[in-house]
């Protein structure tokens, strides 16, 4: 498929084909062909994914101490003030607070899969 059209405009007017149009359709190709051969660097940050585990009858700790993240931390990022009771499920804070449980699932997501890839760089470091 990388060459086709290098290949097809040869075989319309082989006798005629000037080199102008020999050249233009060599650039094509190989332009179709870098386009199609782009890998990208950082193929590990898209193989680290990590899914948030909630339950919209948890309070906010139980999510916490579930993902294995910090209470103070979700709280800072929802805006949740400190002082506020922890026997609230996370359902009756969403609706207090204005958040909604999929910003919570990535708020934990973020946070997670930015600590994995960390601890996978420095893995790679030490092994160097």
């Amino acid at each position: 498929m990388k060459f086709d059209l290098l290949i097809f405009a040869l075989q319309l007017n082989p006798d005629i084909m000037s080199v102008k149009s020999f050249i233009i359709a060599l650039l094509v190709s190989v332009s179709i062909i870098s386009c199609n051969s782009n890998v990208q660097e950082n193929s590990n940050e898209e193989q680290i994914s990590y899914v948030a585990k909630i339950d919209t009858t948890m309070t906010l700790a139980q999510i916490a101490k579930l993902n294995n993240i910090g209470e103070p931390y979700l709280r800072s990022k929802l805006d949740i003030p400190k002082n506020i009771g922890r026997k609230y499920t996370i359902i009756e804070m969403s609706k207090r607070f204005k958040f909604t449980i999929d910003e919570l699932r990535q708020v934990i997501e973020e946070r997670k899969n930015k600590q994995a890839l960390r601890r996978s760089k420095k893995a790679k470091s030490e092994n160097k």
